[in-house]
């Protein structure tokens, strides 16, 4: 049995060595948190991408640290966040709650926190079947999208584009990046085909009530948003509901 074991972890570790991640904290990576050390390759990213997940060190962090975190990674992208750092287990479970891919403690092993790491990596390969940015549902079966559950009637590449733009809610995604994932081209021709598909996808928006969902960012990429969220306060919303309004993970505001 323990043949077996050390047989699949040797696998497993070779395997990892194609796993990829970035350092969310700031200051050096912890020694024991250090997956380089578990042939993991360092990817110089302040977000998690396909090709790297993101590790997160909580410890010490305050409201407004979490309320940056909270509002810079979107739903989807936490799924691919391992937070490190957390001792309280109803703060764990919290996170978990709103969509974080893992959270555990310091009192973590090297090997332990490297098992957790691959785990949250294959996820980086999963594709979720539905997606809900506040009103506004998306079906990757159907390749539909609902306002309100009334359909947009959306063609196949701008069902794409707003599946793209979904991948990270409130950042900007480049023209690049959609012409890649998207048109499936290397570069951006000199066209306005992004421009026109655009302009399609925001007129059946706005029939189902969802107008100015997406907006156009200055560097020429375009970001999904949530327009209706401006006059609702502090906080930050997923699907989960609006979390940490005045104080971050239950804890007292400091003053």
């Amino acid at each position: 049995m323990m043949a077996s074991l050390d047989t699949a972890k040797k696998a497993d570790q070779h395997k990892g060595a194609k796993h990829g991640f970035c350092w969310l904290a700031s200051g050096d990576i912890p020694k024991d948190m250090d997956l380089r050390r578990s042939g993991w390759k360092l990817v110089e990213r302040d977000r998690p991408s396909e090709e790297c997940i993101g590790v997160f060190y909580a410890a010490g962090l305050d409201n407004m640290g979490w309320m940056h975190i909270l509002s810079s990674f979107g739903v989807e992208m936490r799924r691919h966040v391992l937070v490190t750092g957390v001792e309280l287990a109803h703060e764990r479970a919290t996170l978990l709650q709103i969509g974080f891919g893992d959270v555990v403690s310091s009192d973590i092993s090297l090997e332990e926190l490297e098992a957790r790491a691959s785990r949250v990596s294959e996820a980086l390969q999963w594709l979720p079947r539905h997606r809900k940015i506040g009103s506004l549902s998306l079906d990757l079966l159907a390749r539909e999208a609902f306002g309100d559950d009334k359909p947009l009637n959306l063609n196949p590449r701008e069902f794409a584009l707003l599946w793209r733009l979904a991948d990270c809610v409130g950042h900007t995604v480049s023209k690049q990046s959609l012409i890649q994932d998207v048109w499936r081209m290397g570069f951006v021709p000199e066209t306005n085909s992004i421009a026109v598909h655009m302009s399609r996808l925001r007129r059946k928006l706005s029939f189902v009530g969802l107008s100015g969902m997406i907006e156009t960012s200055s560097p020429g990429g375009y970001r999904l948003t949530l327009p209706e969220e401006a006059d609702e306060g502090p906080g930050v919303r997923s699907q989960y509901g609006k979390v940490a309004p005045s104080g971050a993970l239950g804890r007292p505001a400091k003053h």
